[in-house]
């Protein structure tokens, strides 16, 4: 009975392999060898395997079905909250009226008669340690009769105990799922509130980090853990490149690729630890939506750190590099300026109101620098040809652009498509479209361009729009494009 409860505790993994779950439930209650109180842990581990592999599919957040009986995703969890909670409080132990009761009556078989004094019941409150195994050779009670039953009491309490730590963890799930569903209606609006996002999935760790922690439970815990640490850092990532911070974005990223790789090696190392022959699943939509973001955001941290990265390296491999990223944005800008024949394209920071501006790459913690003013506080961040600012030729536009940056920031923060600009004093016309909120698509054209012109509006929407990510995040739900 033991090892069919532990096989059942450790397999149920989002990994896990539901069939052989249920096919080792439904052997052990022919046998007789389950009683009551078992027999619904173990349908209840069942509903929660099968809970998982959908929650990890992202089904939740498909088509609700109108004026149908409530069987969503969240509703099954609320329903294994009950059943947990349940069975923590109430153990359903068979009874034993007489010790020559046949196997056949009873779920349990008597073991012989011990001189050795009776151990006094445990109590169903208290917490078991070690493992199963171990428990059921070191206690025993007696009911009604002269014989002992070793391990009763123990097993169940310990079943109890982790039924209430899965309590815990399926009220964990209902706070992912609610944040996904945020996360995937937030994508509708034009510039999503990353700093609120990553509050809301940091509280979920913080809360969740002393809860269902018992060994049995190590693969659950790690896997939730995993999850939620980096996604958590991976939004991180994505408001420290907002605020155009070097290191912090960078040691985000390294942190969400070593959470994500460990994660994909639990199911190795459980099959390794536990000996079980169960076949391990390929990587759930959750993993490889997880993996899609850090692609897309080491995308942008290429582009945003393009100056300071390509000094690590010649040429040629910077390039290489690039081209391996999910979105090789820079050779998308290239493209476009020497095919229409642009005079530059950048990306512009707004350091108003930046706390430890200090230019490209690196700044030592402690170093003190001088708020930039006027010109200087609007900074290309991006730009090609590259560091064409630096040149008297392209100097010369940026009054222009600054002008514009300031007269038209609600315009240019508020509309879908580029805002145009000819100036005729500098016979240059400026398109200028919001990435986010500190950073500003800039293309300019020494000659007069027309402001409908499709090639240039579709460039800086498509632009614009993969840098915030909203289409990624909108993909969270089933069969979206």
């Amino acid at each position: 009975m033991s090892n069919v409860f532990v096989n059942l505790i450790n397999i149920s993994l989002p990994l896990c392999n539901v069939i052989f779950q249920d096919k080792e439930r439904d052997l052990a209650a022919k046998n007789h060898t389950v009683a009551p109180f078992f027999s619904s842990a173990l349908s209840a581990l069942s509903t929660l395997a099968t809970a998982e592999k959908n929650y990890a599919s992202f089904m939740y957040l498909g088509p609700k079905g109108f004026l149908r009986k409530d069987s969503s995703l969240k509703s099954t969890y609320e329903a294994l909250a009950n059943e947990f909670q349940r069975l923590e409080e109430k153990h359903y132990i068979t009874p034993v009226s007489t010790p020559t009761m046949s196997p056949s009556s009873s779920c349990r078989t008597p073991s012989p008669p011990s001189t050795l004094p009776s151990p006094s019941p445990v109590s169903g409150s208290s917490e078991v340690s070690g493992s199963a195994a171990s428990s059921i050779s070191t206690a025993s009670s007696v009911r009604g009769s002269t014989y002992n039953y070793y391990g009763e009491d123990v097993l169940e309490n310990l079943a109890s105990h982790l039924c209430g730590q899965l309590l815990s963890y399926v009220r964990a799930r209902l706070k992912a799922m609610e944040f996904y569903e945020k996360l995937y209606s937030m994508s509708s609006n034009r510039f999503m509130k990353f700093d609120l996002l990553l509050n809301i999935i940091t509280d979920i760790v913080k809360t969740n980090v002393k809860y269902f922690h018992h060994p049995l439970l190590s693969p659950l815990k790690s896997s939730f853990s995993f999850e939620c640490e980096s996604l958590a850092k991976l939004l991180e990532a994505e408001v420290h490149m907002q605020n155009w911070r070097f290191l912090p974005s960078l040691l985000c990223l390294h942190d969400a690729h070593s959470k994500l790789g460990a994660w994909m090696a639990i199911p190795r190392e459980l099959k390794k630890s536990t000996g079980n022959t169960y076949r391990t699943q390929p990587s759930t939509v959750l993993y490889n939506w997880l993996r899609t973001l850090k692609g897309a955001l080491v995308s942008k941290f290429s582009l945003y750190f393009h100056e300071i990265l390509s000094k690590q390296t010649i040429p040629v491999d910077m390039k290489s590099y690039c081209t391996k990223n999910t979105y090789d944005y820079f050779s998308k800008i290239t493209s476009f300026q020497k095919r229409y024949d642009v005079a530059c394209v950048a990306i512009v920071l707004d350091t108003n109101g930046l706390e430890h501006y200090g230019g490209h790459g690196y700044n030592y913690p402690e170093k003190v620098f001088e708020a930039p003013k006027g010109l200087d506080s609007f900074p290309p961040i991006v730009s090609y040809p590259p560091n064409c600012f630096s040149q008297e030729k392209y100097m010369l536009h940026w009054p222009s652009v600054v002008m514009i940056m300031n007269n038209k920031e609600q315009e240019i923060r508020n509309t879908d498509t580029a805002v145009s600009i000819f100036d005729p004093r500098m016979n240059a016309t400026y398109f200028m479209s919001k990435i986010e909120a500190r950073m500003t698509l800039v293309v300019i054209f020494e000659t007069k361009k027309t402001e409908r012109d499709t090639h240039i509006h579709r460039f800086m929407h498509l632009l614009c729009t993969q840098l915030r990510g909203n289409k990624l995040f909108s993909s969270l739900k089933p069969g979206s494009k």
